[in-house]
């Protein structure tokens, strides 16, 4: 075969690959070794440069699979934005507490860990799931049904994101120990998880879905959170009929065996930076929850939402937490609580994971508009 025709059907295959990476959901990984196993046996070395430098595939390739954490800023064709990126704001507390730690003493240690497996586990594949249940959960049967779920136009409220413990809030520095005065509790909403909610809510807007962000503190009065956020929650329902999605943001707190003044900090990295690892918790009607007939829609919400994160950025989340437990999720047929880190993580961790869990929930809504 002449050198010409070799080119010619390198550039008609890498055109192919080109398609079936702008227009084939998951198959990114598959077009890659496909095109490197390619130019290696199509084109002979020499080609190879001039087919790198001519086609803009492979400058899309290269930035697209290099770091899959790019994100589209709305429908039309706009610059991608790293993920991995650290928010101006966020920056700025962060280097405010570095000046403070010089001269603050420590008050505790902060022990990491990347949670992958739990006790009373139950697996398919990667969805991993805590069954602290009696129930029989076919994961496989429920993520092939899907979830109860259709978005007839995503310009018109879809989804909520709300947040019960409001106050839950991180530390700023990723040193091994949290400073003397670095509560687990803070009112302001740019140090809370209500900062991680807007990180989730950017990600879906500017993917064009449209979200209603509650960022009322609820937990003034904590042993009546709950009461209070459902309150919240069925004002927005009855004003905006349209919404299909319910989700709540909480922070978590896990203990160090040992040491009760230790916090831990759960990460994962992704793409060259730490992220701190979330967990979607989902309920059912069992022993004391009554008066909750939806958990099972719920569960195939959250089961394929767990499915998203783990092809999306595998290890991200912690195996999901079944149990029986109702909180707010019986308000809406597609309700879960996430746990987005833990409170030794720092707030640039928790507000990175904000941006992931935007990002696949932009991936896995897409697919019931």
């Amino acid at each position: 075969m002449k050198k010409t025709d070799k080119l010619i059907i390198a550039l008609l295959l890498c055109a192919a690959v080109f398609c079936a990476v702008k227009f084939v959901p998951n198959k990114q990984q598959v077009a890659v070794r496909f095109l490197e196993n390619l130019v290696k046996i199509s084109v002979r070395e020499g080609q190879t440069a001039f087919v790198q430098e001519h086609l803009s595939i492979f400058r899309l390739l290269r930035h697209e699979m290099g770091n899959p954490l790019v994100s589209s800023q709305g429908e039309e064709e706009e610059p991608v934005r790293d993920l991995s990126q650290t928010d101006a704001d966020v920056e700025a507390l962060r280097q405010k507490a570095l000046k403070k730690s010089k001269t603050v003493k420590a008050a505790g240690k902060v022990v990491e860990r990347t949670i992958v497996n739990m006790t009373q586990q139950v697996s398919a594949g990667e969805v991993k799931v805590q069954n602290r249940t009696d129930k029989n959960i076919d994961i496989d049967k429920i993520v092939k049904e899907g979830a109860n779920l259709k978005i007839a136009d995503k310009t018109k409220p879809t989804v909520l994101i709300y947040h019960t413990h409001t106050h839950e809030c991180y530390v700023q520095l990723d040193k091994g120990f949290y400073m003397k005065g670095e509560t687990t509790q803070s009112a302001d909403s740019a140090q809370n998880v209500v900062r991680v909610g807007d990180a989730i809510v950017d990600q879906l807007e500017k993917a064009g879905f449209s979200v209603i962000h509650d960022t009322a503190i609820h937990d003034d009065d904590y042993n009546n959170s709950y009461t209070n956020s459902g309150k919240a929650i069925d004002k927005i329902l009855k004003k905006y009929p349209t919404i299909e999605v319910t989700i709540d943001i909480h922070r978590d707190s896990v203990g160090v065996e040992g040491d009760s003044a230790a916090r831990t900090s759960l990460v994962k990295e992704i793409a060259g930076k730490k992220a701190a690892q979330v967990m979607i918790i989902s309920g059912c009607e069992e022993n004391a929850i009554k008066d909750f007939p939806d958990w099972y829609d719920n569960l195939h919400f959250a089961l394929g939402l767990q499915k998203q994160f783990s092809e999306d950025f595998p290890g991200l989340a912690r195996p999901l937490y079944f149990a029986d437990r109702r909180y707010n999720m019986y308000k809406t047929k597609n309700s879960v609580l996430i746990e987005v880190g833990s409170d030794g993580n720092t707030l640039e961790q928790a507000v990175y994971s904000g941006k992931l869990v935007g990002a696949a929930l932009v991936n896995y809504l897409g697919k019931y508009v």
